[in-house]
C-alpha cells in the first residue's frame, strides 16, 4: 500500500512541475508578444506621422520636383 501512495505522490509532483512550467512559459511568451506589439505600434505611429507631414518623405514615396 505504501508503494501505491508513493506512486500517486510522484505523479502529483510531476503534474505540478508540468503545470508550473506551462504557466512560466506563458508569462515569457506573453511578455515577448507585448514587446513586439509595442514595437509595431511605435513603427506604425512614426509612419502615420510621416504621412501627415508634407515636408517629410517616407519610404516608397515619390518626390516630384519643379523644374
Amino acid at each position: 500500500m505504501t508503494g501505491l501512495h508513493r506512486g500517486v505522490l510522484l505523479r502529483a509532483a510531476a503534474a505540478a512541475l508540468v503545470l508550473a512550467g506551462a504557466f512560466g512559459g506563458e508569462h515569457v511568451v506573453g511578455h515577448a508578444l507585448a514587446k513586439r506589439g509595442a514595437e509595431l505600434a511605435a513603427r506604425q505611429h512614426h509612419a502615420d506621422q510621416a504621412s501627415h507631414d508634407p515636408g517629410r518623405v517616407g519610404p516608397g514615396q515619390i518626390v516630384k520636383r519643379d523644374r
